[in-house]
């Protein structure tokens, strides 16, 4: 910290960075759960540690509370030391008497996470406050940026050349088991799986072993959050008036995106019956839930249903929207992989939902979900990844992402329309009931090019089937013929013809 903050007030700004990429850095599902909850609060609970080294007398003047405590106290007492403004955005905001003090929290908060986690690393931005909000703000987030942008990713030491490694991280092997080496990394995720959850939690989610052991991990994010506060905060000056705004407001996401998430859970349970006949486990788990940053690990027949549900009831309010992604994956194929390739699915949403001529009244931004098979897959640039392998006479064979629609928004309803969800579940419905033998012949003949699929067609529907009439359909025949085994079904009939019927 430099030398002129020390003795002043300060806006402090911390982000733990690289929280998706650690938690599904393993393929063990009590790793994966216990990394989400050792990051879950890691900022109040490190802050919370701190206060716990200070005598009695003086702790009692460092607020972590931010939701129940008295916005203005930093403010109107200066025997306030320290004070969460607000945690919003997965950034939380602090206000220190002294910059002196904020940097020994600086260091104790960067051993803190070091200890608890290994090898997460916290970005740290601290600005001098003045009487201006919207410009400190301004300002520390793009300190922020600077830092990020400047910031080495530090890891941990690796493994000298004579020492055992671990196969997924790289990390020494440190800890030895009854069954197993372990690295440090690894040893502290396991500790912090919750005893009350079943080791098997992933194991338990699928339908049946073998053939229908997959998985999906679904990603969603909030639309334009960034410019809702943006709107909110522009003629904001005061930090009285701002802080209460922006409680306010981070309360408000943070709430409306969790009811939907539970919401959301109560769905899955009631058609689990229709994935599975043993019920006893349910079919999802909860990984990330912070403010309208949501991730899930499921049973991949229930990810499309789930994502459209959230998606739809987020917008229940009107306020809302957001875009989801889903990676479907056999329980086998690795975690981290199917987690960036659900990222980048939301992100392909959120483009489409992002063009001009996509958006509604106001710029508003509508509810988007794309998804993707994984097999083989390079997860970092998935537009590329179909560029090589979806496109033919240099045009993509999907249709996805697709739009779900908003409530009571009859003007983006209209603008997207040709991408409406409900076009590719009538396809759904309809290969279910086709003969499988037919259906998977379409598939492949589909990347084959246009006039393969009219011939396909014309047999078709000399077979009975009239309603392959419209050869612009053929990029969501694909989408649903894709995912035919991987959603919620009707039992199909190999052999049923309709010129038997």
């Amino acid at each position: 910290m430099i030398a002129e903050l020390k003795n002043c007030e300060v806006l402090a700004m911390y982000d733990v960075r690289g929280i998706q990429a650690y938690i599904f850095k393993s393929n063990v599902a009590k790793e994966i759960v216990g990394a989400s909850e050792l990051v879950r609060q890691i900022i109040t609970e490190g802050l919370d540690a701190y206060i716990k080294t200070l005598p009695c007398e003086k702790s009692k003047n460092y607020l972590t509370k931010w939701k129940n405590d008295d916005p203005e106290a930093f403010l109107k007492d200066s025997s306030v030391e320290m004070q969460i403004m607000f945690i919003g955005g997965g950034n939380a905001y602090v206000l220190f008497r002294r910059g002196e003090e904020c940097q020994n929290v600086n260091k104790f908060l960067a051993e803190y996470i070091l200890n608890r986690t290994y090898s997460l690393s916290l970005a740290v931005a601290v600005v001098k406050k003045t009487e201006n909000y919207s410009e400190d703000y301004n300002a520390i987030n793009e300190e922020m940026r600077r830092i990020k942008a400047s910031m080495p990713l530090s890891m941990p030491m690796g493994a000298m050349p004579f020492m055992a490694v671990d196969s997924v991280t790289g990390y020494p092997l440190t800890e030895k088991t009854r069954e197993e080496y372990l690295c440090t990394e690894a040893k502290l995720k396991r500790e912090a799986f919750p005893e009350t959850e079943d080791e098997k939690i992933f194991d338990n989610m699928v339908t049946e072993k073998g053939d229908s052991s997959t998985l999906a991990v679904f990603h969603i994010d909030g639309n334009s959050m960034g410019k809702k506060i943006k709107d909110k905060m522009q003629k904001i000056y005061t930090y009285g008036d701002a802080v209460r705004t922006m409680r306010a407001l981070s309360i408000d996401i943070s709430d409306t995106f969790l009811e939907t998430v539970d919401e959301t859970k109560k769905y899955i349970d009631s058609i689990a019956p229709r994935v599975k006949k043993d019920t006893s486990h349910k079919l999802y788990r909860e990984i990330i839930a912070a403010g309208d940053d949501i991730t899930f690990v499921c049973n991949a027949k229930v990810a499309i249903p789930a994502v459209e549900f959230f998606l739809r009831h987020i917008s229940d309010s009107g306020e809302f929207s957001a875009c989801g992604g889903i990676a479907f994956f056999n329980s086998h194929f690795p975690f981290s992989d199917a987690y960036q390739v659900a990222e980048e699915s939301c992100s392909m949403a959120k483009a489409r939902a992002k063009e001009k001529e996509n958006r509604g009244a106001e710029d508003k931004i509508g509810n988007f979900l794309d998804f993707q098979i994984c097999t083989n897959i390079n997860a970092s640039d998935l537009k590329s990844y179909r560029a090589r392998h979806y496109q033919t006479e240099g045009e993509l064979f999907l249709a996805r992402p697709y739009y779900v629609d908003t409530p009571d928004d009859k003007v983006l309803n209209q603008k997207n329309e040709k991408y409406n969800i409900s076009r590719l579940h009538y396809w759904e419905n309809y290969f279910a009931i086709m003969p499988r033998n037919k259906a998977k012949q379409l598939r492949e003949v589909i990347p084959m090019g246009k006039n393969e699929i009219k011939r396909e067609l014309s047999f078709l529907r000399s077979r009975g089937y009239q309603e392959f009439k419209n050869l612009d359909e053929y990029k969501v025949w694909y989408d649903a013929l894709e995912i035919m085994d991987w959603h919620i079904k009707e039992e199909q009939n190999e052999n049923n013809d309709r010129t038997s019927e």
